[in-house]
């Protein structure tokens, strides 16, 4: 560094436009070179824009480091002579300092020396300012730096640069170039010399530090792997609370259990969060899990749904929305298309009452009614997001905020007509008048009031039917009218017979005005349910909660108790809770026939919901109603006794399909009759097992291929064609026998005992019990079964085995209910936690193998268990009451469900009430269907509560 009264070695003076790089460059390369090791820099070298703050006067600091500068070293190029603050930077220097201590180097253009004038030659020069003329005694020194900068070559490993910035830098020092050089070589010696020893002592710590990082690495992945475990499972027992409260929480948390660390907990919770979405079609908001108090007292922040009659469309809005960066935003209402599940754009630039008003769909989803503060309400357009026409029913400026709203709304299905009941203040100059209830209908088309006149004070409910009729029911008179589609004349008021006292209950209409619901009275705590019609009471509940819509028909009730939207049957019996919240319930609204359903809740949530099953199962098609009673004993094909032979289909998760006819009656078909089929994965062929005889047809045609084999008297049980479908494996008195159909020859025979033997869906592994325990043969090339795995199970009397899709794993259940999971790529064995029920139910690996499932139990009492397939440890089980059907009431017939693997390795179900089902089981599809529902990160919060400091990216990231 320098010494004495300067505070700078140098001073670079250079062109911004053109020269920043190289002197940037030059500025490093002169702190750099035959710089000590030990030592940052040697000399300071001043540049503006590494060597001024930000706030600094610019000017008056400039001349400052020049005056503290021992030199001035000038990047001279053609633009740099024209620029104004070089030439004044120059100019200082002359006026203040010695030119002997001003330096150049060359970035561009021409320079020349005139010795017989003892100047520049200013004819050739072009790349200095004419401040320089005359401003030298004799030549300075000057490098040529022309060649580097077009190279762009600024490293001190590149010679030509090197040796310019050891020629600028030699009087920066006060040395000459050749010591610079020395010196710099010296420093480089030195630094080797330096890192060698040090490399050689690093080397021997490494050795050490690596042992110890080995076992701290290990312990760390201990430590680590135990930190995963225990937050997977506090997260998974949350999801298991969360459950019952809360099923988009649950999803959640399960989601994250099993990202954190697959454990048996985290597969339960993902099953039992599967299980509590059950029929969630879909969360569109989370819960903000607080409720706003900017609104006042008495206000709550609104959130209201809407769904089209024909269950096609859904609206919805809430103060909560998580598109509004802020309170005073647009506002928009969300549009969904439930037929193609798809979200919609919004209908934008709206408000709303602020605590909420009407919102309401026409019956195809094509107009949307909005209220909008103080009385007025826009009917829109949806599919071109424009107001068709805004409606003011009364001066709601004027009312008090209890008697402001529309306190009852219908909009017809065409969007043509509309209906409000509402409060009406006193004319401005009757200052002693009072406000009035009015009931009005307005043509949606020119704006004109059909209809207006007084009401019973919000004792009146209005519904559209599907002809567009208008029904009224007025609670004070117990009576109901009606408007017709196109009339002004409302029909004689009928009181409805044996109607009780409803002036204090709360009611409402059916979506086609034939019933209505009423609440609680002081007489009776129950909801009741009438015939308008007939005066009669169609049904009587005990405080199941409040009924929010009562569909056409007998579509179920939906009814709000709290927290929970839950769907009666028309008889106000067989609760079934579609869905929970955190916070109560303020929004409900469901479709004409009572299928969807969408909620929100009071801190924003919205769902939808379906009152069939969405998650637990897919129906698949079944046009020839196939029974479990018609399976052959694989499961993978269904045999029908017609006349002249028999009908054979097979069952894979897409449906059932018709294999062909052959002209053959099977004796006995069916999982406990003599005779069995299995079919060639083409479909094309098919074997028929029946006592001691095969025989092979042509399912194309539906004629016999040869004719067959009979083995003399020895049972014979064909159990599947190898994916060849050639050969065929069988069991023939206690022995797997490979079987070429062609020529019926056995290339291969196995000792395996008379205990049962099960082929997996693919046709490559084949698991039986022997003596010994399980034995598990694998496929080879070659078309033979080579043993790959032997290991001991708990058995008693044998009861059955299972293998998996693809034969990763293997089930026993023995005479005591016990089950023996086996492993067969590890070995590793398993004993179940509980027994497996006995019976038709079917005990079937999940289609990923991670679980293992029983069907159990009858109608009302049909349960799906589970159990982890690595542990054996019992993991819950579903109510499976008709979750495919699309009935509120399970079935309360005595069939037993039955689940089985299909012939394409998916499970499939035989549902109590006989519907063919595809059930999503296992870790994969369960993951698939809650990150469907749910895409979203766990909250901060939450993720810093369980899994702060563990790196757990999202489980539902896209691909």
């Amino acid at each position: 560094m320098t010494e004495g009264p300067y505070r700078r070695n140098a001073f670079i003076s250079y062109s911004h436009r053109q020269d920043v790089p190289l002197a940037a460059a030059l500025q490093r390369g002169l702190h750099r070179l035959a710089r000590p090791w030990t030592r940052r820099q040697t000399v300071s070298v001043f540049r503006d824009t590494t060597s001024l703050g930000a706030a600094s006067d610019l000017g008056g600091a400039i001349l400052q480091e020049l005056r503290g500068s021992e030199y001035f070293v000038l990047i001279a190029s053609p633009a740099a002579a024209r620029s104004r603050w070089v030439r004044e930077e120059i100019g200082f220097w002359i006026a203040n300092r010695p030119m002997e201590r001003f330096l150049i180097a060359v970035s561009d253009g021409v320079i020349s020396w005139d010795p017989d004038a003892g100047d520049w030659d200013w004819e050739h020069t072009n790349c200095l300012p004419e401040t320089l003329r005359g401003a030298f005694p004799r030549e300075p020194l000057w490098v040529d730096l022309a060649a580097v900068r077009a190279a762009g070559r600024y490293s001190l490993r590149d010679a030509p640069f090197r040796d310019a910035v050891a020629t600028l830098l030699a009087p920066l020092r006060g040395q000459t170039k050749d010591e610079v050089d020395s010196e710099d070589l010296r420093q480089r010696r030195t630094a080797v010399r330096m890192l060698r020893a040090a490399v050689t002592a690093l080397s021997a710590l490494l050795a050490l530090s690596l042992i110890a990082g080995v076992v701290a690495w290990q312990q760390r992945g201990e430590a680590l792997d135990r930190a995963r475990t225990s937050a997977s499972q506090a997260l998974a027992a949350r999801a298991l609370e969360a459950a019952q409260s809360d099923p988009r929480k649950a999803a959640q948390f399960a989601l994250y259990a099993y990202a954190v660390q697959p454990t048996g907990e985290s597969t339960q919770a993902l099953g039992r969060a599967v299980a509590a979405n059950d029929n969630v079609a879909e969360h569109f908001q989370p819960g903000s899990e607080a409720q706003a108090d900017w609104h006042g007292p008495g206000k709550l922040a609104p959130t209201r749904v809407a769904v089209s009659r024909d269950g096609n469309m859904l609206a919805y809005y809430t103060d909560f929305d998580r598109d509004l960066p802020a309170l005073d935003s647009p506002r928009h209402v969300h549009l969904y298309d439930i037929g193609a599940r798809a979200s919609l754009p919004p209908v934008e630039d709206v408000e709303w009452p602020l605590g909420g008003g009407v919102l309401e769909m026409s019956r195809d989803g094509r107009f949307l009614a909005l209220e909008r503060p103080f009385n007025e309400f826009d009917l829109w357009d949806v599919s071109r997001r424009k107001v068709i026409r805004s409606f003011t029913a009364s001066e709601g400026r004027l009312l008090s905020e209890a008697h402001k709203g529309l306190k009852s709304f219908a909009l017809s299905p065409d969007g043509q007509r509309v209906a409000a009941a509402y409060y009406v203040p006193p004319p401005a100059d009757d200052v002693n008048g009072d406000i009035t209830f009015r009931l009005a209908v307005w043509d949606a088309a020119t704006g004109r009031r059909l209809t207006d006149e007084s009401a019973a004070p919000e004792g009146v409910s209005l519904t559209f039917d599907g002809d567009g009729r208008l029904h009224v029911f007025d609670q004070e008179a117990g009576t109901v009218r009606s408007l017709a589609r196109d009339s002004v004349s409302w029909s004689a008021p009928r009181k409805v017979a044996n109607l009780p006292d409803v002036r204090d209950r709360r009611a409402g209409l059916s979506a086609d005005g034939t019933r209505a619901y009423l609440g609680p009275g002081t007489q009776d705590a129950g909801d009741q349910i009438w015939d308008l019609d007939n005066g009669r009471r169609l049904a009587a509940g005990d405080d199941q909660g409040i009924v929010w819509a009562l569909p056409e028909g007998n579509g179920p009730v939906i009814v709000v108790n709290g927290k929970s939207v839950a769907a009666y049957d028309s008889a106000l019996g067989n609760r079934r809770v579609l869905g929970t919240f955190g916070f109560d319930v303020q929004s409900v609204s469901a479709s004409a026939d009572g299928r969807w359903v969408a909620a929100g809740s009071l801190d924003g949530a919205v769902s939808l919901f379906s009152t069939s099953s969405v998650q637990g199962g897919t129906t698949v098609p079944n046009d020839p109603h196939v029974s479990a009673a018609e399976l052959t004993r694989d499961d993978r094909v269904a045999a029908r006794g017609v006349a002249g032979g028999t009908d054979l289909w097979t069952l894979t998760g897409t449906g059932v399909r018709r294999l062909g006819h052959i002209a053959h009656q099977l004796t006995s078909p069916g999982v406990a009759g003599s005779a069995t089929v299995v079919v060639s994965a083409d479909g094309s062929r098919a074997v028929l097992g029946e006592e001691s005889r095969l025989s092979l047809w042509n399912l194309r045609e539906g004629t016999q291929t040869g004719i067959g084999k009979d083995y003399g008297g020895a049972s014979v049980v064909p159990l599947g064609f190898l994916p060849d479908g050639v050969h065929l494996v069988a069991e023939v008195h206690g022995s797997l026998h490979v079987v070429d159909t062609r020529s019926w020859q056995s290339t291969q025979t196995v000792e395996a005992g008379n205990d049962p033997v099960a082929v997996s869906a693919d046709g490559t592994t084949v698991a039986g019990l022997t003596p010994d325990g399980v034995c598990v043969w694998r496929l080879t090339g070659e078309n033979r079964l080579a043993l790959v795995r032997r290991a001991a199970v708990a058995r008693t009397t044998s009861m059955g085995i299972v293998i998996s899709g693809k034969g990763e794993k293997v089930a026993t259940v023995d005479g005591d209910g016990r089950i023996t999971l086996v492993d067969v790529a590890t070995g590793h064995t398993a004993t179940s936690t509980g027994t497996a029920h006995s019976g038709e139910g079917g005990l079937v690996f999940g289609e990923d193998a991670s679980v293992l499932v029983e069907a159990a139990g009858t109608g009302k009492q049909a349960v799906l268990r589970f159990w982890d397939s690595t542990t054996g440890e019992a993991r819950g089980s579903w109510s499976w009451a008709d979750r495919a059907s699309g009935s509120a009431a399970p079935s309360s017939a005595a069939s037993a469900a039955r689940l089985f693997t299909g012939a394409d390795g998916t499970v499939l179900a035989f549902a109590p009430d006989g519907t063919l089902v595809r059930r999503p089981l296992g870790t994969a599809a369960w993951r698939k269907i809650l990150c469907d529902l749910v895409p979203d990160p766990l909250p901060r919060s939450e993720y810093d509560r369980y899994l702060k400091g563990l790196d757990v990216p999202a489980p539902c990231r896209p691909e």
